[in-house]
């Protein structure tokens, strides 16, 4: 293994095509906002405190910035490998400390983003294999059982999506399932946030199940945390994380239905979860959910030839994306003028 510095970096050089302009690199500097976006940044997403150079701390606060209120994926990953690149040069950190891990899963999500799905999974999966071993267990990278698991979720966070669009579902399944494990041996494991990421998780592995054609253990999951997300949403009845969580719940049930040939049981969990997000005007988690609630709802009508009622989704959807944005309106209209088409030919 090459340990220099550039042949520490080369994983992460070559795996995404670089900028090969550091313009996009300036931090915005004016007066009072600039005060106020490192105040933003220094309580929200601090930089560890090992990490003392100036230089490599300033780089760290740009891709920060560029992950969370100037959003550039591209040039976060820049910021952030030029970082590793000076913290390597001063020696004081190596690949296994918890600071590098964390830059490197922050670097891979920003990756992924840009489209560069292949190298993100593997700079993933080799984060992964740092804290979990081939049999599941969580081990022994870090200072502190706190931040194993912590780290654990990170990492799972932004593998399990890609592992999904992958059809690695089985790999997806351990991992989530690894991941739910962590996030309830955590301490506060009752805090609102984390119970908010142990139903994530939960719902996470109904859907791999689901895809992985499992049905009655995804049943069996989407069904247990639909019970947990109402007890946590109705007492409040405020927007927050948890709102239409349950319709999403609701929406995967639809599917999974759907799948085992359950129509009936298909369209009424649909139904159920688009009165749900009815309730919530101009929430974006709401007015995306209904938009996949419309779109299940039409192709159901349709597959049962119940054209009239098919049409009729369409055109909520249609309506839905002109109100809210939410939505793909070019397949909706395809859909729709489609079977227009039909119902115009059969009456012939």
């Amino acid at each position: 293994m090459d340990n220099t510095t550039r042949g520490k970096l080369q994983p992460y050089m070559g795996m995404i095509k670089l900028l090969s302009t550091v313009s996009g690199l300036v931090v915005v500097s004016v007066g009072g906002l600039y005060i106020y976006i490192n105040h933003y940044l220094d309580k929200n997403y601090p930089i560890r405190p090992e990490i003392t150079s100036k230089a490599t701390r300033k780089l760290l606060r740009g891709a920060a910035l560029r992950e969370h209120i100037a959003p550039d994926p591209q040039i976060a990953y820049m910021f952030m490998l030029s970082a590793l690149e000076q913290i390597y040069s001063d020696g004081d950190l190596d690949e296994s400390s918890e600071a590098v891990q964390e830059i490197i899963v922050r670097m891979a999500h920003a990756a992924a983003q840009i489209g560069e799905q292949k190298p993100a999974k593997q700079m993933l999966e080799t984060a992964w294999d740092k804290v979990v071993d081939s049999d599941g267990r969580i081990h022994g990278l870090g200072d502190s059982e706190s931040w194993r698991m912590q780290h654990v979720c990170r990492v799972a966070d932004a593998l399990g999506p890609l592992l999904m669009d992958c059809g690695e579902y089985k790999t997806a399944i351990r991992t989530y399932g690894t991941a739910l494990q962590a996030a309830r041996t955590m301490q506060n494991n009752d805090s609102d946030d984390l119970l908010l990421k142990q139903a994530n998780y939960v719902t996470s592995l109904g859907e791999a199940f689901a895809m992985d054609k499992d049905y009655e253990s995804a049943r069996t999951l989407l069904s247990s945390v639909l019970v947990d997300i109402k007890k946590r949403e109705q007492p409040k009845n405020v927007v927050d994380k948890w709102t239409c969580l349950d319709a999403v719940v609701m929406l995967d049930l639809a599917q999974v239905e759907r799948q085992q040939g359950n129509v009936e049981k298909s369209q009424q969990w649909a139904e159920t979860g688009l009165q749900e997000t009815k309730k919530w005007k101009r929430v974006g988690a709401c007015d995306n959910c209904q938009a996949h609630l419309l779109s299940h709802l039409a192709h159901l009508s349709e597959s049962q030839d119940n054209v009239k009622e098919a049409l009729g989704y369409y055109s909520l959807a249609i309506k839905h994306f002109q109100d809210t944005g939410t939505g793909n309106m070019e397949q909706m209209d395809t859909a729709s003028r489609q079977l227009k088409q039909r119902l115009l030919e059969s009456t012939k």
